[in-house]
């Protein structure tokens, strides 16, 4: 079999016998931003060094994604604010059943079980994406996005741990876990919603972290940690890192994929995260076990398999340019 590489969102200029492997702009978008969110040790680490809760990181995050967002809005595009009255239910919905349900279900889930079954339940996403696609949406599910799909789920579980180890799982960090892949899946289903309603990247963005900081701000309470840490810089600074690096540029890379990859295939190339926290891992002492390097290896080779194309027909063309 004869493959030919190419970063293109095109295929028809390629002539050639044999499967080509065609790394669309999309999918290394989303695979960029798969890897940032999973720098995001860096920045807890760091952070949980001055006693800040993970809610409280939460807010931060939101914070630092709608100010610099807002400026730049501001700035460049003032016409990104305007949205139709009818449309402010699914922002509100991205922001608070995705943004702040999967960051306080993940917290949940880590605290009542390990993190390594917290992770492999957050990549349960894919599969709810791909069964709310199919029902709602009418979204084909191709053989190929239901292999890939097994390789991702098996290669987390392999970089989390799960198989060398025995865990023992409460029904209540079952939930918890299961809400976690939830929240995350349908940040993809109502972000490519207000993609097909005509919203660009920085709109879907704000909105959706207004809402999300607002919703967070509540839970942590106005009066709580966020007054004790007014007043120090080195947590604001981190706190800013973090929002750039570990939450705006990741969401924009990610919100702009979707416009070319599908709803369903988006969340798989986003598996990449845990391998991306796994290297990460290695810089604070953490070790790559054999079962690691399994994992890493099926991860990306579910990436590989769902941009290799034959001659069918793309699924990316399911969804609308903006």
């Amino acid at each position: 079999m004869v493959f030919f590489l190419t970063i293109s969102g095109r295929t028809d200029k390629i002539n050639a016998t044999g499967d080509v492997l065609i790394l669309k702009k999309g999918s290394v978008f989303i695979f960029l931003a798969a890897v940032m969110w999973g720098a995001a040790g860096i920045f807890v680490k760091r952070l949980g060094t001055y006693g800040i809760s993970p809610m409280t990181v939460v807010v931060f995050r939101g914070i630092f994604t709608v100010l610099p967002i807002g400026i730049f809005m501001l700035l460049r595009s003032r016409s990104g604010f305007k949205i139709r009255r009818k449309d402010i239910y699914l922002f509100a919905a991205n922001g608070l059943f995705s943004i702040v349900t999967f960051n306080f279900c993940y917290y949940k889930a880590m605290a009542l079980s390990t993190l390594s079954v917290a992770a492999v339940l957050l990549y349960t996403a894919p599969i709810f994406v791909m069964l709310i696609s199919l029902l709602f949406f009418k979204e084909k599910i191709s053989l190929k996005k239901i292999v890939a799909l097994i390789l991702a789920f098996s290669g987390c579980a392999f970089v989390s741990g799960v198989f060398g180890s025995a865990v023992r799982l409460s029904s209540a960090a079952l939930c918890y876990g299961l809400l976690t892949g939830l929240g995350y899946a349908l940040y993809t289903i109502f972000s490519n919603r207000l993609i097909l309603r005509g919203y660009g990247t920085m709109t879907i963005i704000f909105y959706t972290f207004v809402f999300a900081s607002a919703g967070s701000l509540i839970m942590v309470g106005a009066n709580g940690q966020m007054t004790e840490l007014a007043f120090n810089p080195s947590v604001w600074l981190w706190a800013f890192l973090m929002g750039m690096f570990n939450t705006v540029l990741p969401y924009i890379l990610y919100t702009v994929g979707l416009k070319t990859v599908s709803a369903s295939t988006a969340p798989i190339i986003a598996t990449v995260e845990p391998v991306a926290a796994t290297v990460v891992g290695l810089f604070y002492g953490e070790k790559l076990t054999l079962y690691g390097v399994i994992g890493i290896t099926l991860v990306l080779s579910s990436v590989l398999i769902l941009n290799i194309k034959g001659g069918e027909k793309s699924d990316n063309q399911s969804i609308c340019e903006n």
